[in-house]
């Protein structure tokens, strides 16, 4: 069997939008990779040049060797395009007003220093300094108030510096679908409501009778202005409308390897899972908040591109649901749902069965693994089986939107909080009943770095190989290449201290991943499969070999070079072979 892998080519930003003058930043400098100055169009550096890489866990020291060139790979990498992406021509000439005009203040401080629902900042006072030879200057932040909306997380176990003692063995995985309990109040009533549509029409639509206090989101409003505010790693950017449905779909596709479906002016819905609207890194994700982001995008009949953002709860709410009736979504990778139905009202429906999901068993809200840390009770922890029924649909909270909870109105549904943002959101996503939409659900901390700015495939956990195509084979020497990172991983107690590669498979299918390594004594090359860049998101480790169920997303493999009881690592030539059976 042949299968065919997506990758999206990667959007990168230009950093010269956010510098101050002629000073140009390194991505490599914003990331911790070290002092290289590479921007867009540069080329690559020396293979041999000392490098930084960056994990979730912090920075540490990794040195690449002298390349390990592979030209008998069966697969060859793929390199992004040498011409910066779309937005790489956008100077600072280029930037135009941010959007004006704040909603009614929806409970946050009232001297927070911007709109109590996280939008931009109000523009400098006219006058003040703000240009010089190089451009109106970018400030280096939105100036969003999340932090001061919502409250500070619980405490957390913490997590060991290693990932200690392995785990167990995850059971089998249940392949009994259980649908999530839809235990939210029920509507007081229904009522048909014209609605405007995304493209100008007027829908009518059945809609719940939940009344609450909660003014709409910003940036749930239309663009009101040529730009709009967006922090991303390498700096704070205004950005059309246009260039930000670019980004985020280009944040989409490469993160779960699906292409957009844009034909008949068809929606897609993006789901950004611990990031704040306007955000692309990771906020922590503190539990039964409405805390991550979901973009609805289209494209009208005449070709304009439309994003509206909305906050929204993407895991469970902390409520008792009952055994086997609350999960959460698994993230990077394209869910299909359609127009249709949520206890009575319309609204968008998953139409799949049977997918892989990660159960709140102990219904603390929270996605309890290794990589996220773990809230109490500790008596019983998260499992993964099959599941189904995770609508997206309204919640009824009150003001202010950072207090709210979200408790029993979702067991594991994408819910959106208030009647104005439910109103904005389906009048804008609806097509007619039964019309496909397309749902990526991402991870913030595993958007690729290609997204924002130039990545060749090295084999870093910052630039991985990418499996551009199954079956796959790939041969490398860690004698010759790799990177220190990974010690140790939470499904081994083996020393991985030797030097690294890293390859990077999105799947939109399911099936039993057979990942298998070569290499002749004394080399000693384990592989690892990982569902997040991170030592303790390992769900399998092989010695020669590891076989695994799989379901759509994104995954990580890791050929590891293991070091031996005198300390010596058992580096050399490898083969590397992997299949979808």
């Amino acid at each position: 069997m042949s299968h065919r892998i997506v990758i999206a080519s990667g959007l990168w930003l230009s950093l010269t939008a956010c510098a101050v003058g002629e000073l140009r930043v390194s991505p490599h400098e914003q990331d911790g990779a070290g002092p290289t100055d590479l921007l867009p169009g540069d080329a690559a550096p020396p293979a041999d040049l000392a490098a930084r890489d960056t994990d979730p866990a912090g920075d540490r020291d990794l040195a690449v060797a002298d390349g390990g060139d592979c030209p008998d790979a069966t697969a060859r990498d793929l390199a992004p395009p040498d011409d910066g992406g779309p937005l790489a021509d956008l100077g600072p000439a280029d930037q135009g007003p941010a959007d004006a005009g704040h909603p009614p203040h929806d409970g946050g401080p009232p001297d927070a220093g911007g709109p109590a629902d996280g939008g931009p900042p109000d523009p400098p006072d006219a006058g003040q300094p703000g240009e010089d030879a190089g451009g109106p200057l970018v400030p280096e932040t939105c100036g969003f108030v999340y932090d001061d909306l919502f409250l500070p997380p619980p405490s957390v176990r913490p997590l060991p510096s290693a990932p200690g003692a392995p785990r167990p063995a995850p059971p089998d995985l249940d392949p009994t679908p259980r649908p999530i309990a839809h235990l939210e109040p029920a509507p007081p009533g229904y009522s048909l409501r014209e609605l405007p549509g995304g493209d100008g029409r007027r829908l009518s639509l059945v809609m719940p009778d939940y009344d609450d206090a909660l003014p709409l989101f910003e940036r749930a409003r239309p663009f009101a202005g040529a730009t709009r505010c967006y922090e991303t790693p390498t700096g704070a950017r205004q950005l059309t409308e246009a260039q930000a449905y670019d980004l985020i779909r280009s944040v989409a596709e490469s993160t779960t390897g699906v292409s957009f479906q844009e034909a008949g002016s068809r929606r897609t819905v993006v789901g950004l899972r611990g990031a704040y609207p306007g955000t692309f890194e990771w906020n922590g994700n503190t539990p039964d908040r409405f805390n991550d982001t979901i973009v609805l995008l289209w494209r009208e009949a005449w070709g304009e591109k439309r994003v509206l953002e909305f906050p929204v709860n993407t895991d469970t709410g902390a409520h008792e649901f009952g055994i086997d009736s609350s999960s959460s979504l698994r993230p990077n990778r394209r869910y299909h749902y359609v127009n249709g139905w949520h206890r009575g009202y319309n609204a968008l429906s998953n139409a799949e069965w049977g997918y892989r999901v990660r159960d709140d068993a102990n219904a603390n809200g929270h996605w309890d693994s290794d990589r996220n840390g773990w809230l109490p009770p500790f008596d019983e922890t998260d499992r993964d089986r099959t599941g189904s029924a995770h609508n997206i649909h309204m919640g009824a909270v009150d003001r202010p939107l950072g207090e709210a909870r979200v408790n029993g109105w979702s067991a594991g549904c994408q819910v959106i909080p208030g009647r104005a943002n439910w109103d904005a959101f389906i009048g804008a996503a609806w097509t007619g009943e039964g019309d496909a939409v397309d749902y990526h659900l991402v991870d913030a901390r595993d958007i690729p770095a290609g997204v924002w700015g130039p990545c060749p495939p090295d084999g870093s956990h910052r630039c991985p190989f990418p499996v551009t195509a199954l079956p796959f084979t790939d041969r490398r020497d860690t004698s010759r290449a790799g990177f220190y990172a990974f010690e140790q991983y939470n499904c081994s107690p083996a020393n991985e201290a030797g030097r690294e590669l890293v390859y990077v498979l999105t799947l939109d299918t399911s099936g039993t991943l057979d990942v298998t390594v070569d290499c002749e004594a004394p080399v000693d090359i384990d592989v690892h499969l990982l569902d997040g860049d991170d030592a303790r998101a390992c769900l399998a480790r092989g010695h020669t070999g590891l076989r695994l169920a799989v379901g759509p997303g994104r995954y990580w493999i890791v050929a590891d070079t293991f070091v031996d009881g005198q300390g010596t690592p058992l580096a050399g030539p490898y083969e590397l072979r992997i299949r979808l059976d």
